[in-house]
């Protein structure tokens, strides 16, 4: 058995814990219902981004929207996230220093 042919690949515990790190969380009650709003920034095309996750659901993706000023769900998942929700964590987005 070669021992040697697994050391250039990074055990997948270290992979998922680097990934990890970059997540960050907040909290919101919106229209007195809670959310644990799980987030992680990325950047494409020189513009900030964030992988949303809500209630440990799917993956979103939040980006500007210059016609209405806000940060919005652009994936197909996002059609179920209530508006209120949406543009809460815009708010959010916008008001705290969250990167």
């Amino acid at each position: 058995m070669d021992d040697n042919k697994n050391q250039s690949v990074p055990p997948l515990i270290d992979q998922t814990k680097a990934a990890k790190d970059n997540e960050r969380h907040f909290n919101l009650l919106v229209d007195e219902i809670p959310y644990r709003v799980e987030f992680e920034p990325f950047f494409f095309n020189e513009q900030v981004r964030y992988y949303v996750s809500v209630n440990a659901g799917p993956k979103n993706v939040f980006v500007w929207d210059t016609s209405v000023q806000l940060f919005r769900a652009i994936n197909d998942k996002a059609s179920v996230l209530p508006a209120a929700l949406e543009q809460a964590i815009s708010v959010k987005f916008q008001t705290q220093n969250l990167e």
